[in-house]
């Protein structure tokens, strides 16, 4: 009987060396690679929120609709409008579900801050300038739309030693186009802001400038005010004793300050 060819598939102790090592290698290779993907994505990834259970249209949102997860840092540049967990409070919490949401959906800003108005919703001959608010604001009864009356704190002293401060109307009849940068009224929770934008005319804008560096809190007041009636009316006044005040340096006559 012929004897058998001996087994030549299988390989020498040597080649068996050489090739446990290569598979070792090429394991570490594997691993190290995968550390190196995982720390870019963990290094640049941003924690957002995302709806953590169906939540019906209008429905005031709360912490327990809500759940923050990370957002992979090759995700961040394409979904830069989802709001990230440090704006829950001052952006989702206590807002109205802006349409029927569903769990795992992402939050976008652009739900909750509405773009401000368009160019051509403004009249010709008008602009917007933000104005900074005292604490003593009008609240949730403020709308977009809202027409206020603007005054300011001024000192009539001109003793730096005895200062007199007076509350004199500044402008009246403003309407009002946004609150805080939002043209949505506001919820019942968000009573304090620290600024609105008013229409006013282009020349009014830089008027309202010179007397805010005049006043002595740096912000203004306001008072809700009836919408004015007509085109005369319609269109907003500076007080002439504020603008005698503040470009001139030249106090109202006594008993004349509103």
């Amino acid at each position: 009987m012929a004897k058998s060819k001996d087994m030549q598939w299988l390989p020498s102790g040597g080649v068996l060396v050489v090739a446990i090592g290569a598979g070792l290698v090429a394991a570490i290779l594997v691993n190290v690679y995968s550390s190196v993907v995982r720390s870019e994505y963990e290094e640049g990834a941003r924690p957002v929120l995302q709806v953590a259970e169906e939540v019906e249209k209008d429905t005031p949102l709360q912490p327990r609709h809500l759940k923050t997860v990370m957002l992979p840092k090759p995700f961040v540049s394409a979904m830069k409008e989802a709001i990230e967990e440090k704006d829950k409070d001052s952006t989702v919490l206590g807002k109205k579900a802006p349409r029927h949401m569903y769990p795992g959906e992402f939050l976008s800003y652009a739900d909750f801050n509405p773009p401000p108005p368009r160019p051509e919703d403004i009249p010709r001959g008008f602009s917007l300038i933000t104005i900074p608010l005292t604490g003593d604001t009008p609240g949730a009864q403020l709308r977009p739309g809202s027409y206020v009356a603007v005054y300011g704190d001024f000192n009539l002293s001109g003793d730096p030693r005895r200062p007199d401060i007076r509350v004199m109307r500044v402008i009246d009849n403003v309407r009002v186009k946004l609150i805080q940068g939002s043209a949505e009224a506001l919820t019942e929770k968000s009573h304090a802001y620290s600024n609105i934008s008013i229409q006013v005319r282009k020349e009014q804008a830089l008027q309202l400038l010179q007397i805010q560096k005049a006043l002595t809190s740096k912000s203004f007041h306001i008072t809700l005010a009836h919408r004015p009636e007509g085109a005369e009316s319609a269109e907003p006044e500076i007080g002439r004793q504020v603008l005698d005040l503040v470009e001139k340096g030249k106090p109202p006559a006594p008993g004349r300050v509103p």
